[in-house]
């Protein structure tokens, strides 16, 4: 099986191509904005001038229609619609080609896209590290109108026909552009900056789910996904609302998605709310991939399908993100409402009192069943330093994984009270909300290198304190299936699995 190629692989090897055949190319110029063209060559011949604008695509599943839908946005109709399609009215004298990969599969479905290609005038690039081949040629859709108009055969009526066709047929292209449908997508280019971030290729991923229960939504997902108008926070959230409701039983807070809002005013922030929902697609298919050993264990044991508790764990693991950035947008309030600019008074501004609200709201009890999830049987008072660890985390540096598992806990209490009242039960169990709390406890960069005892990034010696308090000291290790904490130094061994 070949390796797939990226984006931006395709891209040099293409720039290399061109550059060999003497144009001058470049790459997603703001020259052409709103169009995002990830490539564009230019080469002047005499008093002629060549141009190609290419697009580009790694998947490995070629269709017609997701490529080329139809797209009805009000009362007007887009048909084939496709940023190459675009581009033709935006560059009518400049040859526009698709570039795809060498691994694509060439079945029917590939055919009827190429048909389309070659019925519009669209070229089509096979590319690889080695070789790119013209596989089927381009022509400009200035060359052509032309080409329909030069027969002197045709009448008046004829003629206009042919203009009327592309004056009241397709030049809607230019008015919707840019539409999110094509600016989320299609045109834009996929960088770190970009929010809407879920991958084409795992969306197409989806099409091959076979076993976990929500296999349906997914998959009409992954069917729907190019055609939708939302951008990807309405998506998500959409998905994630319907899922929680249909197979955890349990309403799911959207207030996640208004504080991204203010944290994304901070250049170096990423996103986590849209990012939640691709870890979430992401695991759902590889626990698809390996059901048939895991599932049937998981139930026995905790009384409850492995992916309802993968469903709650992944899309609300960043929920408290915000609490954890709480100073960051508290002063961008105050900046915004007060106009505050003094660095003292900014840092003055944190009002936050976690300690206070871990025991009045009982969120300390919530706390309490997370740690007794580790399953360790330890000595003495070494349990309560481990508690102590997690408590510190929570009330001291605001994690928000702590926080998070905290909060999950809290809302299904809540929401099971609440169901009493109506009679209504919550489908995902207690045994089943543990593990998804215990996985977003600890999934944090600072809770796990402490868990398992490792030096990464934030524990290495260069970043470690000279002194640090026994708390800070607490760090674990797995090893031959059984736990060591270590406290101030020294080791001691625990029974337990986990």
């Amino acid at each position: 099986m070949n390796e797939e190629y990226t984006r931006d692989q395709m891209l040099q090897w293409l720039e290399q191509y061109f550059k060999s055949r003497g144009y001058v190319v470049d790459t997603y110029s703001r020259e052409f904005l709103p169009a995002r063209v990830p490539l564009y060559c230019k080469k002047k011949e005499g008093n002629k001038t060549e141009e190609v604008v290419i697009e580009i695509t790694t998947d490995k599943i070629i269709r017609r229609d997701d490529f080329f839908p139809s797209l009805l946005i009000g009362s007007v109709e887009i048909p084939e619609a496709s940023p190459v399609r675009f581009y033709q009215y935006y560059f009518p004298k400049t040859m526009i080609f698709y570039a795809y990969p060498d691994y694509v599969e060439e079945n029917d479905e590939f055919i009827n896209f190429k048909t389309v290609c070659e019925k519009r005038g669209i070229g089509l690039l096979k590319t690889s590290k080695t070789e790119t081949k013209e596989v089927l040629k381009s022509h400009s859709l200035f060359s052509e109108i032309c080409t329909q108009l030069v027969d002197d055969k045709k009448t008046p009526e004829e003629i206009e026909e042919i203009i009327g066709d592309y004056v009241e047929n397709y030049l809607h292209y230019l008015v919707y552009y840019p539409d999110p449908v094509y600016r989320r997508r299609a045109i834009s280019r996929r960088t770190k900056k970009d929010r809407e971030i879920i991958s084409f290729t795992l969306i197409d991923k989806l099409s091959e789910l076979r076993n976990i229960i929500y296999k349906d939504d997914l998959m009409e997902l992954a069917s729907r996904y190019r055609q939708k108008s939302g951008d990807d926070y309405d998506i998500a959230e959409k998905y994630v609302t319907t899922l929680w409701k249909n197979y955890l039983g349990l309403d799911y807070p959207n207030i996640q998605r208004r504080v991204e809002n203010i944290l994304q005013r901070d250049e170096k922030y990423r996103e986590h709310f849209v990012h939640q929902f691709q870890v979430f697609l992401i695991g759902a298919y590889i626990l698809d991939t390996m059901y048939s050993g895991i599932a049937s264990k998981f139930k026995e044991k905790y009384d409850c399908d492995i992916e309802t508790v993968w469903l709650a764990a992944s899309t609300f693991h960043d929920f408290n993100y915000g609490l954890q950035n709480f100073d960051t947008w508290l002063v961008q309030f105050f900046e915004d409402t007060l106009r505050i600019k003094s660095k003292q008074t900014k840092e003055n501004l944190n009002l936050l009192n976690l300690d206070a609200a871990m025991i009045r709201e009982a969120l300390y009890d919530k706390l309490t069943k997370i740690v007794n999830q580790l399953n360790c049987k330890l000595e003495g008072d070494e349990k309560g330093k481990i508690f102590l660890f997690f408590y510190e985390k929570a009330v001291r540096d605001r994690n928000h994984g702590v926080l998070s598992a905290i909060s999950l806990l809290k809302l299904y209490d809540d929401s099971d009270q609440e169901n009493e009242r109506s009679q209504k039960s919550i489908i995902i169990g207690a045994k089943g909300i543990l593990q998804a709390a215990l996985a977003i406890g600890c999934h944090d960069e600072d809770i796990w290198e402490a868990l398992c005892g490792c030096l990464g990034y934030r524990r290495s010696p260069s970043k470690l304190p000279e002194k640090e308090d026994e708390v800070e000291r607490v760090s674990w290790c797995l090893k031959d299936e059984r736990f060591k904490i270590y406290v101030n130094g020294e080791c001691k061994k625990m029974s337990g699995k986990r």
